[in-house]
């Protein structure tokens, strides 16, 4: 793999500067509907429990592009802009070989995930 292919993997070529949780964009996606929103982020959270048992592990690389991929989609749409954009990174890259680089990726996510969970407390309440 690549230096620059690494870079994505713990830290972006470019700092991540979009937002933990981009409220005003998520109640524009479920149209302001509460009941829906709290099904929409129950599914996301319900869906990082899975991402986050994949990344741990190692897999083929057309199984990691889908698996970023499919997290970088349902992130964006739920407002995570940040790991959205960090699984942007993580796609384009392509899946690490290195034990080492799957744990930085892994505490990557984890840091992420905790601080949108955190966010869509808030919100929710």
């Amino acid at each position: 793999m690549s230096a620059v292919s690494q870079q994505h993997f713990v830290s972006h070529p470019e700092p991540v500067t979009s937002l933990v949780f981009d409220e005003d964009h998520f109640a524009r996606q479920t149209f302001g509907d509460f009941g829906l929103q709290q099904e929409i982020i129950a599914l996301f959270l319900a869906q990082v429990d899975d991402a986050r048992k994949a990344l741990a592990a190692p897999m083929t690389t057309t199984a990691w592009r889908f698996m970023t991929h499919t997290l970088k989609g349902s992130a964006g749409a739920v407002g995570a802009l940040r790991l959205a954009e960090l699984a942007a990174g993580w796609e384009l890259a392509g899946s690490p070989k290195d034990a080492d680089m799957r744990l930085a990726i892994l505490q990557q996510f984890e840091s992420e995930t905790a601080a949108f969970a955190a966010a869509a407390r808030l919100y929710r309440n």
